[in-house]
């Protein structure tokens, strides 16, 4: 889930092979529940991440279960691109911010790839030796990524030299599913051994590590604003973090009509059949740009408008 560049739309997709398009503003105005998209783009395969373009705003990058990192016009529902090269499932794409015409994709092949809008091949290739989760453009370089992996790291690479990583971040036990910039020097990481870590990135230096939530299994979301930490739970449950305290500020569980710090606004985007096994997690989530609003979205197919009061 992820807003466009001027926070008029976000684009909804996952494992219904749907990529979704709302109003944001006409959700915010009408109280039910039930909210239509504006436009909806069938696919081939699950989605496992999408980005939209920093510069042209109908342009929105997804990636997918068979490996292929698409580009999207959603003005048009149209496929732009599809860049092929991935061997297994990919996924993570994000678009480029300060050079929009590059995104970055990983997947289960073990390899990061750089591509450019204007070529039909990769411009780039790093070999990560095992599985890679997620990648993540530095918000003011065009040159620094960093990416997370199966072996339990984060690698922070200069694309100008990729024989080896300019840093390595080592400390969660396992698996690294996202990673956030927080500021310039700092990174956020996610892992499955249900940990939120800060890093110093030019030190190589755990600075806090985040406990509160679950997540053991699934990839829940994590999303960073003016040093607030917000990520998912295996427990249906979104979590707010705040960068000086290492316990949840904040906690919202998805079912709970009565809770006095949140305001909420709910989009059932799919109707799905809600399986009564206690399986639901958050699996997704974004920053508005007004900072006290985010979207968060469950493995069910629920989108919450969340408002911290």
């Amino acid at each position: 889930i992820e807003f466009d560049r001027d926070y008029e739309h976000f684009a909804v997709a996952g494992v219904s092979k749907k990529i979704k398009l709302y109003e944001y503003q006409s959700i915010l105005d009408n109280v039910v529940d039930l909210h239509y998209p504006t436009k909806e783009v069938l696919c081939t395969a699950k989605l496992s991440c999408i980005s939209w373009n920093p510069y042209l705003r109908n342009y929105l990058a997804s990636s997918d279960y068979d490996g292929f990192v698409s580009i999207w016009d959603m003005a048009t529902a149209q496929k732009v691109r599809t860049f092929q090269e991935h061997e297994k499932r990919s996924w993570s794409v994000d678009f480029c911010s300060s050079d929009p015409k590059l995104l970055a994709s990983c997947s289960d092949d073990c390899r990061v790839k750089i591509w450019s809008m204007h070529n039909d091949y990769s411009v780039t290739t790093i070999d990560a030796k095992s599985n890679v989760c997620c990648v993540k453009f530095k918000p003011d370089s065009q040159y620094n990524i960093v990416f997370g992996t199966a072996d339990h790291n984060l690698y922070y690479f200069d694309l100008r030299n990729t024989r080896e990583p300019c840093h390595l971040l080592k400390g969660h036990k396992k698996a690294v599913s996202y990673a956030r910039f927080l500021s310039n020097n700092e990174i956020v990481s996610a892992s499955t051994d249900s940990q939120l870590r800060l890093w110093r990135v030019t030190e190589g230096q755990c600075l806090r590590t985040y406990r509160g939530h679950v997540n053991e299994k699934n990839f829940v979301g994590l999303a960073v604003s003016n040093g607030y930490i917000v990520c998912g739970s295996e427990t249906n449950t979104v979590h707010l973090y705040q960068r000086e305290i290492s316990r949840p500020l904040l906690s919202y569980k998805f079912d709970d009509v009565n809770n006095g710090t949140v305001k909420t606004t709910t989009v059932n985007t799919d109707r799905v059949k809600k399986e009564e096994t206690g399986n639901e997690f958050v699996s997704a989530m974004c920053w508005s740009n007004r900072e006290n609003i985010l979207l968060a979205a469950n493995s069910q197919g629920v989108v919450k408008v969340l408002e911290l009061a």
